[in-house]
């Protein structure tokens, strides 16, 4: 389906990423280019981004997405599960 190599990207990207990736793919038996045909085919393939996205370690969910958070929104959600349980205790007495 596709044979031939006859298109060129270009892309920039932080040389130590780079480096990494080669160091990586190399040790994977293959070369950077072939790792980007690859993921590309398996995107084509299943119509879907064929990784899984995942948040770094020393990150924390409220850290990561806190610049979208709505501050008004989070203080009236705060401890909305305990007082939810509390209610539905009480009214099981």
């Amino acid at each position: 389906m596709y044979a031939t190599k006859s298109t060129v990207m270009q892309f920039r990207m932080d040389a130590g990423l780079k480096q990494d990736a080669e160091e990586l793919f190399r040790e994977l038996g293959t070369s950077f280019a072939e790792a980007l045909r690859i993921f590309a085919r398996q995107c084509v393939l299943t119509r879907s981004m064929p990784i899984a996205i995942a948040m770094p370690h020393h990150e924390t969910a409220s850290g990561a997405f806190s610049q979208y958070a709505d501050s008004e929104k989070r203080k009236l959600e705060a401890g909305a599960f305990a007082r939810a349980m509390e209610a539905k205790h009480a009214n099981a007495r």
